[in-house]
């Protein structure tokens, strides 16, 4: 059979990137939270939104562990409770010559929209006009580009000098006292601004996320901005961090000696850690998505596959310790692997997840078993994370096991496996009847010694192999 596999026109196009979360209004808990975030959410909010501000709050989790959908979760929960939050992609805005500028934009989104307020418009047109005396000098040309209504900054920079200082900036001393009163006075009208808040919401919650992916000196500058402009009443900011990723980034800055997480500690005053997920329940979601679901579909054997896949691929991303996002990126390669293979073709399905991790994971190992399986004790240790005779593995893995060393069979080659599942019935023998283990290692037995159509699970592996090399060429980040 050729591998020159042709995509079925009748399926549906592949899902390259996982959606930006899309929620329906009104709808709380609702379908999109994947992890069950909602309780977590909502013993939250209260506290921060009634909280003695100003407030700096910092949501810890791993790189890929959840933090933007945490973050879009609860905006969309405190969007359905009527109160306002404001959210802030801090990575997408590290071009910037100085973060103030991103913040203010936030604000002014926000704020710039209260025609019903007179007041409340009022005071943050007045707060915009101190904007050029706080900024960083070579920010303020790049602020004509924001959306600050038509403000010529350089002109109201030069009136602010003028009434700040008694005439032109001449000095340093007289440019430090522009940028200290000017910030005074910012404060002054950004707190009176803050009355657009709903009545009953005591605290504006602004989400800055992605920190930790920022340039080292921009996530600092970040810091400092909040904390030194914007310490201002019934502000309270939660901060998306991996504490100890950011900690390090610091160090790169300052030096290894510097103590980057008692730096931290002079910004954030209170830290979250942002709960495990069950990882089993979020793969079972994940595996759902719909171009994977109508592929099964259509196939005879789709069921058992799509049953074993998601085992398989709940067990491995607890053994790496996989996040929500490397799950993610995982199920879009295997989305792509499958696209590839018709729905009539033979699919080794308890061998292309494994092998598709065992790339990712030990690319070396990987390579010595598509060339020879006669390693395939070695990968199985490797992916049970144990010694044979000394690990804990369900059925499903039972299975992989069982076909990784059934591959190195090929009765028209006279090739032997004995010798690879000589262990496996040692350990067998030595077992008590009621040892819980018993049953997974005679399956491993059982699955190795079938003398099944090897031609063609050869046949199977090569275009396994072919299109998972493919696949990881593909940037899915």
């Amino acid at each position: 059979m050729s591998t020159d596999a042709t995509i079925p026109a009748e399926r549906k196009s592949i899902q390259l990137r996982i959606k930006e979360l899309q929620f329906d209004s009104g709808t709380w808990p609702c379908p999109q939270d994947l992890l069950g975030r909602h309780a977590e959410i909502e013993n939250l909010s209260p506290v921060l939104l009634s909280a003695q501000s100003p407030l700096v709050f910092a949501v810890d989790a791993p790189w890929g562990g959840g933090k933007t959908t945490f973050f879009r979760l609860w905006q969309h929960y405190l969007t359905n409770q009527s109160k306002v939050s404001l959210y802030l992609n801090a990575w997408e805005s590290d071009f910037a010559e100085d973060p103030l500028l991103p913040m203010l934009s936030m604000l002014d989104r926000w704020l710039g929209n209260q025609s019903n307020k007179p007041g409340v418009r009022a005071a943050w047109e007045k707060a915009k006009t101190y904007a050029p005396g706080i900024l960083k000098s070579t920010a303020v040309a790049a602020a004509k580009a924001a959306t600050f209504g038509a403000l010529d900054l350089d002109k109201e920079y030069e009136k602010l000098a003028s009434e700040l200082t008694g005439g032109a900036v001449g000095s340093l001393v007289d440019s430090f006292n522009v940028k200290q009163k000017s910030l005074e006075r910012f404060k002054v009208q950004l707190g009176k601004a803050l009355d657009a808040l709903p009545e009953g919401q005591e605290n504006l919650i602004l989400f800055v996320d992605e920190l930790d992916r920022c340039k080292p000196t921009y996530a600092i500058e970040v810091l400092e901005r909040i904390k030194h402009l914007f310490d201002i009443d019934r502000l309270v900011f939660v901060l998306a961090i991996n504490r100890d990723q950011l900690s390090k980034s610091l160090q790169g800055v300052y030096g290894s000696s510097f103590d980057g997480l008692h730096y931290l500690r002079r910004f954030i005053d209170l830290d979250y850690q942002l709960q495990l997920v069950n990882i089993n329940a979020y793969v079972s979601v994940r595996i759902k998505q719909p171009d994977i679901l109508e592929y099964f579909k259509l196939r005879k054997s789709g069921r058992d596959d799509y049953e074993y896949g998601s085992e398989v691929l709940g067990f491995l991303a607890g053994r790496f310790k996989y996040t929500p996002r490397d799950i993610d990126q995982l199920v879009v390669r295997l989305s792509l692997v499958l696209r590839s293979i018709p729905k009539d073709h033979f699919l080794d399905m308890p061998l292309l997840i494994p092998l598709m991790v065992l790339r990712q994971e030990k690319s070396d190992l990987y390579r010595r078993y598509t060339k020879n399986a006669s390693c395939a004790n070695e990968v199985a240790e490797f992916l049970l994370s144990g010694s044979i005779g000394d690990v804990v593995f369900d059925h499903a893995m039972a299975v992989v096991v069982g076909y990784l060393i059934a591959a190195g069979r090929d009765p028209f080659e006279q090739i032997s496996i004995e010798y690879l599942i000589t262990p496996w019935r040692e350990w067998h023998g030595r077992m008590m009847e009621n040892d819980p283990q018993a049953g997974s290692v005679k399956t491993v037995i059982e699955i190795a010694s079938d003398p099944v159509d090897f031609r063609r699970r050869r046949e199977m592996q090569k275009l396994a192999f072919e299109r998972i090399e493919l696949v990881n060429k593909i940037d899915v980040s």
